[in-house]
C-alpha cells in the first residue's frame, strides 16, 4: 500500500512534469516515425537514381544512335555523389574502362577514360 501511495503523492506533486511527458512523447513518436519514412523514401529514391545513372551510360538511349560521349562522361562524374554504392561503382567503372578501351575514335575515348580515371582515384581516395 506504501509503494501504491508513494506514486499517487508523485504523481500529484508532479502534474504539470507528468502531463508535459505525456504530450511529448506521441509528438517525438509521430517525429520519430516521419523521419524514418523520410529516410526509407530518399534510400530509394537514390537507388532508382543511381541505377538508372548506370543504365544510361551502358546503353544507348536510341538504338540507332551513337553513344553520347559527354553524357556519359558527366554520368561518370556523377557517380560520385553515390557513396552508399562505392564499392560496386569502383568495380564497374573499373571494368567499363577496360572493356572501352577501344571504343570509338581515339580523341573522344581520352576523354572518357580521362573521366573513368579521376572517378576511378576520387572513389579510391573515399574507401
Amino acid at each position: 500500500m506504501e509503494i501504491i501511495y508513494i506514486v499517487w503523492k508523485w504523481a500529484n506533486d508532479n502534474a504539470g512534469a507528468l502531463g508535459i511527458v505525456l504530450v511529448v512523447i506521441p509528438l517525438a513518436w509521430t517525429v520519430y516515425t516521419y523521419l524514418t519514412i523520410k529516410k526509407q523514401d530518399l534510400k530509394e529514391r537514390r537507388f532508382i537514381a543511381y541505377h538508372k545513372l548506370i543504365q544510361q551510360l551502358v546503353e544507348r538511349e536510341n538504338p540507332d544512335q551513337p553513344m553520347r560521349l559527354d553524357r556519359q562522361i558527366a554520368i561518370v562524374f556523377e557517380l560520385r555523389n553515390f557513396e552508399e554504392y562505392f564499392d560496386v561503382t569502383l568495380r564497374i567503372l573499373r571494368g567499363l574502362k577496360e572493356s572501352w578501351a577501344d571504343y570509338g575514335p581515339k580523341e573522344k575515348r581520352n576523354r572518357l577514360r580521362e573521366e573513368l580515371d579521376e572517378s576511378i582515384r576520387y572513389i579510391e581516395r573515399k574507401l
